[in-house]
């Protein structure tokens, strides 16, 4: 009965001690500040709230452009605030939330602030508007329900989509949406003595919106929008997909004043990475 008893006591202690301590060696946040397109210098502050209710000035400059690197150690969420001031600007904020679940491996904030048309229903407007851009964007592994494949590439002779191509499986309970417009565009990198390195893909956002892949369902993928031709040799595949339905850095308006107007998001992707090795080409 002590023994029972001494271990219900052990399991209390560890489930605060677990609840109050935070986990460490989490991610990294990477951010891109940059206000270099607005006429005047401005002060600019960048301030991030811990999980704990701890803040802490990650940036606080005239600086027209800054990349800040910050080690994220807690599971939870976090609030990530940026204020702006100087010129024509009074103090203009905006605070955007995002949550560390402990399987990102990465977290990249993108601010940036630039004039824009007065009117954005038309690009020929001549009266200007100073504008912030907003962008979190969460990396994190894949389930281990969606699966990547390869499957063979082509020649690209006599017009013919070269590829490679590959195919997406996906085995859980979640709709999956690709990274532009829902296609399933990933890139591409050749196998060097020194390791992989990347080739170029052009992606191509005319196109129609692309149906998500539904769960049990399968779907192609390629190297950007009009696949790339490639020798025989070892390749690394790398695509992001999402469960929300967001292209790639998609801002939405958050504000619109007389005096100033902020986009922002935060997205959340997963990747696949794709490891193969081409024999022979069709």
């Amino acid at each position: 009965m002590a023994t029972k008893l001494a271990a219900r006591v052990l399991l209390f202690f560890l489930f605060v001690f677990l609840r109050i301590v935070p986990a460490h060696g989490q991610c990294d946040l990477q951010i891109s500040y940059s206000a270099k397109d607005l006429k005047k210098p401005v002060h600019g502050v960048l301030r991030l709230t811990h999980p704990d209710g701890k803040s802490t000035v990650l940036f606080n400059d005239k600086s027209k452009k800054g990349d800040i690197c910050y080690r994220l150690e807690q599971i939870g969420d976090y609030r990530l605030s940026v204020s702006i001031n100087g010129g024509s600007l009074k103090n203009e904020s905006l605070e955007e939330r995002f949550s560390i679940t402990g399987e990102e491996y990465r977290v990249e904030a993108s601010i940036s602030f630039k004039l824009e048309p007065k009117d954005r229903h038309d690009w020929k407007c001549r009266d200007s508007i100073p504008s912030g851009h907003f962008l979190i964007t969460k990396y994190s592994s894949p389930s281990p329900f969606v699966k990547i494949k390869y499957l063979y590439t082509l020649s690209g002779k006599r017009g013919k989509f070269p590829g490679p191509y590959f195919s997406v499986i996906n085995e859980s309970q979640d709709t999956l949406y690709g990274e532009y417009l829902g296609y399933f565009w990933g890139a591409l990198s050749a196998w060097k003595e020194d390791g992989y390195k990347a080739l170029g893909a052009i992606i191509d956002t005319n196109c129609n919106e692309h149906l998500p892949l539904y769960p049990g369902t399968e779907t192609m993928a390629t190297v950007g929008s009009f696949g790339i031709p490639i020798p025989l040799g070892r390749y690394r595949f790398n695509l992001y997909y999402s469960t929300e339905r967001s292209g790639k850095g998609v801002l939405h308006l958050l504000s619109d004043t007389d005096s100033f107007r902020w986009w922002g998001a935060v997205e959340n992707w997963h990747q696949l990475v794709c490891d193969f090795e081409v024999v022979s080409i069709l």
